[in-house]
């Protein structure tokens, strides 16, 4: 394959089985041939295609966080649309090396097939720009003198390869490749710097939310550290729960903002134990009832701390509701059934299974197998039942994989 032959010597030839998937890709391509041309679908419809691609991805892309999601949802549309004969998106590594991160279109099949899939940035078209920052339009990849032939009877013959540029900088190159020589145009570079352009603002946009997501994390580092000071087992005990409770929402199909919602307001759910005193928080035994009433005050405390830092405030309510019960003999507002926020059942689920396995100075703690027994006793008076379904087949499934196979007889 040019440009992405890679990890191979420029002289290296594919062996037979890969000169025959390449000779049959390139016999479908050719078979199915839609708008891949002024020529054979007219100008202006072209061109009105190209215009409702571009506007499409980017809104589509304005909706994507993750990076790989948004590069196979760009190559997907182009080869959708206009049927190249490849598609892809490469991402430049700080080692100097183009690797393939989405590929659309039957010669993309070949490469992922045969693992074609890296590029030295110094060889090759796509190298050329990643260097470069210039857009390339090859006409003839023959007589383009960059160009890595991997096997001249099924080479693309012209090529389109465009930087894609994130805050400055080249981060990768888009590539369209086609089939026959003259194949690719002045307003097929157009669009595909549109599309680069609209690629490289949504990768910048997502990488500034990661660094706010951290800016978020550390936040909750400083305020749960003010718990760990009071209380060791609050402390660890929060990460477990964390942990755990964004599983459950994953598991329950729920979005990746909302499963990550459901980590911070785990981690948060027992911030407002600073308000409790010491001698109560680190009793060695059972609490009296007055002393209950003070700890149970800590919910709502933690809601109200929660309320007053902006990033967080619209976890307050999950994080007032975490000690609630589906019965609705919870705290601190009695709320019972769907009444309570699901992130608050999601939480309060996690958190018992947590208590229950987790060692106490005044009781030991029970294996997982107990506490699956004790989460269904409770189910539907304490928890919401779906969630202790979840839960336990989150843990069991987890539990099963790290059991040792059985040893063959």
């Amino acid at each position: 394959m040019p440009d992405l032959a890679l990890n191979r010597p420029r002289t290296h030839r594919p062996g037979r089985a890969e000169r025959q998937r390449r000779a049959e890709a390139l016999r479908a391509h050719r078979s199915e041939i839609r708008l891949q041309s002024p020529a054979g679908a007219g100008e202006l419809v072209y061109m009105r295609e190209q215009l409702r691609l571009a506007a499409r991805l980017t809104a589509r892309l304005a909706t994507k966080a993750n990076v790989q999601e948004m590069a196979q949802l760009v190559v997907d549309e182009l080869h959708e649309t206009f049927a190249f004969y490849l598609a892809a998106v490469q991402r430049l590594d700080d080692d100097g090396v183009l690797r393939l991160l989405a590929g659309g279109g039957l010669l993309a099949e070949v490469m992922s097939e045969f693992l074609i899939t890296e590029q030295p940035a110094s060889e090759g078209v796509n190298g050329r720009v990643a260097r470069s920052g210039v857009t390339a339009l090859v006409a003839d990849t023959r007589a383009d003198p960059d160009y890595v032939s991997r096997d001249p009877q099924t080479d693309p013959n012209s090529e389109l390869s465009v930087a894609i540029l994130v805050d400055g900088s080249v981060w990768g190159v888009l590539n369209i490749e086609e089939s026959e020589r003259g194949a690719l145009s002045e307003a097929d570079a157009v669009l595909v710097e549109a599309i680069a352009s609209s690629f490289g603002a949504a990768v910048h946009r997502a990488n500034l939310m990661a660094d706010l997501e951290g800016a978020f994390t550390t936040t909750l580092a400083v305020l749960t550290s003010t718990v760990e000071a009071k209380d060791d087992y609050t402390a660890c005990h929060g990460e477990d729960v964390a942990d755990l409770a964004e599983r459950i929402a994953q598991r329950l199909s729920l979005s990746g903002h909302f499963a990550r919602d459901t980590r911070y307001a785990a981690l948060l759910h027992d911030i407002g134990k600073v308000a409790v005193p010491s001698e109560i928080l680190l009793k060695p035994g059972p609490l009296t009832d007055a002393e209950w009433v003070i700890m149970r005050d800590h919910s709502a405390v933690g809601g109200e701390l929660v309320a007053r830092i902006d990033a967080f405030a619209h976890l307050a309510a999950a994080v007032r509701a975490s000690h609630e019960r589906w019965d609705g003999a919870g705290y601190p507002d009695g709320l019972a059934g769907e009444e309570i926020p699901l992130i608050a059942r999601i939480i309060a689920a996690c958190d018992t299974y947590d208590a229950i396995t987790t060692h106490r100075p005044y009781r030991a703690a029970r294996t997982p197998e107990e506490a699956f027994a004790e989460l269904r006793r409770v189910a539907g008076s304490q928890l919401d039942p779906s969630v202790v379904d979840a839960v336990i087949n989150e843990l069991g499934d987890i539990l099963a994989r790290a059991q040792p196979p059985a040893s063959a007889l």
